[in-house]
């Protein structure tokens, strides 16, 4: 589940990391599944450098997407990026969108299964030494 977790993140953001300002970030994210009686949530506080917050792997935890998972599909907006990922070793497929700005970002992933993702991620200021 906490692989999962961090999977989505990096998915989530990927396009538009480059937009997120440095400093310390903190992520919410929630994980509703079928057949559990409520979703499951995470968080996660991080201090980014500028080449850290343009780096997904990096603040999601150094994650490294599976092998066989790819995304497909980018759309690239004004203000959104929207995408499919496919991860045929697993089964999983999925679609999800996403706002970043500099100092805010949201997502929304649903995946086969009846799996959905929301995350939320803000930015609280410099970081402190």
């Amino acid at each position: 589940m906490k692989f999962l977790l961090l999977l989505l993140c990096c998915v989530a953001t990927a396009a538009h990391a480059q937009r997120m300002e440095e400093g310390n970030w903190e992520f919410v994210t929630e994980i509703a599944t079928p057949g559990l009686p409520r979703p499951q949530q995470a968080g996660k506080q991080a201090c980014l450098t500028r080449d850290q917050a343009r780096d997904p792997l990096y603040w999601a935890g150094a994650t490294r997407l599976p092998s066989d998972c790819r995304v497909g599909t980018l759309k690239l907006g004004p203000d959104y990026t929207a995408w499919e990922l496919e991860c045929p070793a697993s089964g999983m497929r999925g679609a999800g969108r996403a706002q970043i700005s500099r100092n805010s970002m949201s997502s929304e992933l649903e995946l086969t299964g009846g799996v959905r993702t929301k995350t939320r991620g803000q930015r609280l200021g410099p970081c402190t030494p």
